[in-house]
């Protein structure tokens, strides 16, 4: 029997906002059914808003149709973490034995899904122990404040409304929310907990939304069996004969055992559910609303796994854009950037680890990543100033200033403060016309069709100068730039922006654009600033050379094999792959190997869409 109080918080959540939502141009199908998770609720300023509205319908599909194509490896990192959870938690094994079938796994681990990487499985393993004793720790902790044990439950929690005749001003006729994690509750239904899994350390916080969000699924959600992805949900309301006195949410950190509480409400739910109804319509509602009847398009990271993707005008098509060829095994729609395209061809096995699973050791960047990155807030920050104002006049800050603000050391502190004493010579705003256009930050999308690649690029600043176009990258180093090697092989995103420039990217005319390079060192006058002209035949068959030599590999790459060498000291899978452990063993660093800056490759622990990332998604 329902609870008294339930009915009215089972009302569909959205009211009428006179908005009659319609398929975009590529998508087929019904969409009578919502689905929300938490995730939906989070604010993503970079996400598209039509891809988000129809990612919530499930009933919508692709036309013409994708096809599922599998993939070499396992590419959601939880996943197997979660099947050796249900081993220990639902089938009574011990951590113990889990591991060892861990470690006696080759390919999928118990035949479910995809095969997983052997430094994946043995991240498992390190995580699971830390996710059972900080479980056990919490549960201990518990026991002393007098509350009663919670355990694992069989079906996840789902919190639905019943399905109507007809569909409200969304097209909608039935609303399911639906909750992530590892549900927990007490064998008599008065405490249930979430644990959110988090790579790295536990998070302190999440966004109120997706709180929110949690709550009330939590609060009213009834056990429901999992679906294959387009059945049709039961047509009744969802039921829970008793809601808890107590939810709990907490996040823990897979690397550590961190363990942070995020939510404990206790407002009697099975009497008065205004706690988490207030929560719920106060942060939850309105980002739904917004989510659900969004329009426009934002062409991005989106449209990885966008169903209106084939069909959307404002993705703009660059066939041939450096010349590849298909993969010889056919692959799902993916995401690499000039940061993969590098990050590969040190290590495949780091690409795939670091990149596409989000592993993470929490090892701690170097003094010189710290110090670019440093000098790229304080340029970001000063170039997005409006009215647009150049550098010439401004005082670089002291390094006393950089160090108290960004926890830098002494002396890379005052290498910062130097290469922003350089940057003001160099600057690209200095004496620009009030009407130019500035863009930092900004995000540059193609699609290549033959390839189903959907190209990302984020050069550090894209601004006007009398009718010409100019891409600006800065980087930081200790370091001059090397002679021996081209520009375009040391900087790939400098030879992805030709690349993108010369295809009307930004302009029609490529003779009216160019590609610069800011290289700041701390000395002065030892900074330079290199220009590459995208008009010419010449560097545009080198940058084709360049992107298709990166790009090929890792497009073909179905193994992701390690491959030793100076980047394992900073690879933050480092801990659970063998080989760059007994390579880091053998070959320790000199003291001052941190002087190069990061800035020169990869920055860890950086979106690619930041600080000049390129991106290029297939």
């Amino acid at each position: 029997m329902r609870s008294p109080t339930a009915p009215d918080v089972l009302l569909p959540m959205l009211p009428f906002t006179g908005v009659t939502m319609q398929n975009p141009p590529g998508v087929a199908g019904d969409d009578w059914l919502i689905r929300a998770s938490p995730r939906t609720a989070r604010p993503d300023a970079a996400a598209c808003p039509t891809h988000r509205r129809i990612a919530m319908r499930p009933q919508l599909v692709a036309e013409p149709a994708v096809p599922f194509l599998p993939t070499p490896y396992e590419e959601f990192g939880f996943g197997p973490l979660f099947t050796a959870l249900d081993l220990v938690e639902h089938h009574g094994w011990s951590v113990e034995r889990v591991r060892a079938e861990l470690r006696g796994s080759r390919g999928p681990f118990r035949g479910r899904g995809a095969p997983v990487h052997p430094v994946h499985l043995a991240w498992t393993a390190h995580a699971l122990e830390r996710y059972v004793a900080a479980r056990t720790r919490e549960q201990a902790a518990a026991e002393e404040l007098g509350l009663p044990p919670t355990a694992a439950v069989e079906h996840p929690w789902t919190w639905r409304t019943r399905r109507t005749d007809a569909p409200d001003s969304r097209g909608a006729r039935q609303y399911e929310h639906t909750l992530w994690g590892r549900m927990y509750a007490s064998a008599d239904g008065t405490v249930r907990d979430l644990w959110l899994p988090s790579l790295g350390r536990a998070k302190t916080s999440r966004p109120d939304a997706e709180l929110g969000a949690v709550a009330q699924v939590m609060a009213y959600g009834a056990p429901a069996p999992r679906r294959r992805a387009r059945d049709e949900p039961p047509a009744e309301a969802s039921d829970t004969i008793r809601p808890p006195d107590l939810v709990r949410v907490f996040d823990v950190g897979c690397a550590d055992g961190s363990v942070e509480p995020l939510l404990g409400v206790a407002p009697r739910f099975g009497e008065s559910p205004v706690e988490a109804r207030k929560r719920f319509e106060g942060d939850a509602v309105p980002a739904f609303l917004a989510a659900t009847t969004a329009t426009g398009t934002r062409p991005g990271e989106s449209c990885v796994d966008c169903k209106a993707a084939a069909g959307c005008t404002d993705l703009r098509r660059n066939p041939n854009l450096w010349g590849g060829r298909p993969p010889a095994v056919a692959r799902k729609r993916r995401s690499v950037s000039a940061w993969d395209l590098r990050l590969h061809a040190q290590c495949p096995a780091q690409y795939h680890l670091v990149r596409r699973l989000h592993l993470n050791d929490l090892s701690t960047e170097n003094e010189g990543a710290r110090r670019g990155r440093a000098v790229d807030s304080w340029l970001d920050a000063r170039h997005g100033e409006r009215p647009v104002r150049g550098c010439r006049d401004r005082a670089a800050p002291d390094p006393a200033a950089l160090r108290s603000g960004t926890g830098l050391d002494d002396a890379s502190a005052r290498e910062a403060s130097g290469m922003l004493a350089e940057h003001r010579l160099l600057c690209p705003l200095n004496g620009l016309d009030a009407d130019e256009r500035v863009l930092v930050q900004h995000r540059v999308t193609a699609y290549v069709p033959e390839l189903d690649v959907v190209v990302l690029a984020v050069p550090d600043l894209v601004y006007t100068h009398r009718g010409r176009w100019i891409w600006r990258e800065t980087k930081t180093s200790a370091l001059p730039l090397w002679e021996r090697e081209p520009l375009l092989r040391t900087y790939p995103q400098l030879a992805l922006g030709v690349l993108l420039f010369h295809a009307g990217a930004l302009g029609d005319d490529p003779r009216r654009s160019w590609v610069e390079l800011e290289h700041l060192r701390e000395g002065h006058g030892e900074s330079r600033l290199e220009r590459l002209d995208p008009g010419r035949a010449e560097i545009v068959e080198e940058a084709r050379d360049v992107i298709a030599g990166l790009a090929q590999p890792l497009l073909d790459d179905t193994t992701y094999e390690p491959r030793t060498g100076r980047h394992c000291h900073g690879c933050q899978a480092r801990t659970w792959c063998r080989p760059g452990t007994a390579y880091v063993t053998d070959h320790p660093l000199p003291h001052d190997a941190d002087a190069p800056s990061r800035a020169d490759g990869p920055k860890p622990g950086v979106p690619p869409q930041s600080r000049g990332g390129v991106l290029v998604h297939d």
